[in-house]
């Protein structure tokens, strides 16, 4: 298995959507056995030229087979398990919105320390005193 991170390329012309816009949509390079496993998320958004390309590619990672072509454009770096396992979890900890909540690495989550109330209100997360407080209308 190798760990990989690629980045988003134009559907029909294969170009990487830092060099120009993906004007036909975006799309993935095409890696064999390639498994989507987490994204960049909390370098979200990312910020575009006044043309319409990103400044910077969106990282996507996963693993691929171990005879999968990895110098197609699109797949921006190789990693051993070690280094691809510290980028998930620091991915995972920028993700953190409150320093109270509780979290799932294996799936990227995390959930408030008290469960949201079930009623027609809706609410809001104060980390002050730990718990859902209702937003007045």
């Amino acid at each position: 298995m190798i760990y990989l991170s690629i980045t988003q390329i134009d559907a029909y012309t294969g170009v990487i959507c830092t060099a120009e816009p993906m004007r036909t949509g975006p799309s993935y390079p095409k890696v064999k056995g390639f498994v989507f496993v987490w994204a960049d998320q909390s370098n979200w958004p990312i910020a575009t030229t006044s043309e319409g390309a990103h400044t910077k590619a969106p990282l996507f990672y996963g693993t691929c087979d171990n005879d999968a072509d990895t110098s197609v454009t699109g797949v921006v770096a190789i990693y051993t398990a070690e280094e691809y396992q510290s980028l998930k979890t620091a991915e995972y900890q920028a993700r953190k919105p409150y320093p109270s909540w509780i979290g799932n690495e294996e799936t990227m989550s995390w959930s408030a320390p008290v469960s949201y109330p079930n009623d027609d209100n809706s609410y809001t997360w104060d980390e002050t005193i730990v718990n859902w407080v209702e937003i007045n209308a």
